[in-house]
């Protein structure tokens, strides 16, 4: 297969009206936009069977939106190894500059089941970032994959120890609480009744968990109470 193979693909699925509605969904990113569903980024991933053309793509040169989609899911989906996949993802982190990439592939990662530890000392490592979406990309890691009881207290820490005044990782770590909450209500909720919590941050995630269907009526009522 071409190096430009998995770019061709791309191409080949290219639907203009959903670049339009792509490059309005996620106002944040500096790349051009070819157009293509995510399924579809998934579908061309998925069906490249060889290791030299996904590491041929993954050493190759990138200029578009879906490339890296692309090239983050291939991470997240096809290399087996754990140490070469947190390896490849502090190379390509950097390289993420919008909330749709970063949560896509942080989701799409599987929690190893015999060093899921390994796994949570990286979130938190790249958590400590400079870098926005690195940071958001290790929130999102933890409320994908480490939200069961047994993280609740390690979870409450790690929102507390982050201060900062950009957006999308205030967002990031509101979505953390409302999923915290869904998961383990009363072991999370003191973090919102201690009103500790920037104004926005304890407000969205208020919100957010307000928006769940898994969180009771009276539950809901109760949040509300502690809005600043």
């Amino acid at each position: 297969m071409a190096e430009n193979e998995i770019t061709r693909l791309l191409f080949a699925h290219q639907d203009l009206k959903y670049k339009e509605f792509s490059e309005k969904l996620v106002p944040d990113t500096h790349y051009e936009m070819i157009g293509v569903r995510v399924p579809e980024i998934r579908k061309i991933v998925k069906n490249t069977l060889s290791y030299d053309e996904i590491y041929g793509f993954l050493n190759a040169e990138h200029f578009y939106y879906e490339e890296y989609m692309a090239h983050g899911l291939f991470i997240a989906l096809k290399i087996r190894n754990v140490d070469e996949t947190y390896s490849l993802l502090d190379r390509f982190l950097p390289y993420i500059d919008n909330w749709a990439i970063c949560d896509t592939v942080a989701i799409s990662l599987k929690k190893p089941t015999k060093d899921k530890d390994a796994f949570f000392e990286n979130a938190l490592r790249w958590i400590k970032s400079d870098k926005v979406y690195t940071v958001r990309f290790g929130i999102v890691c933890l409320l994908a994959h480490f939200t069961d009881k047994s993280y609740t207290d390690k979870l409450t820490e790690i929102i507390l120890g982050v201060k900062t005044d950009e957006y999308y990782i205030n967002m990031a770590l509101a979505w953390l609480i409302s999923v915290m909450l869904v998961k383990d209500y009363e072991g999370s909720v003191g973090i919102i009744e201690r009103k500790i919590l920037p104004k926005f941050v304890q407000n969205k995630a208020i919100d957010k968990a307000r928006e769940s269907f898994r969180i009771g009526k009276e539950q809901k009522e109760y949040l509300k109470l502690f809005k600043i």
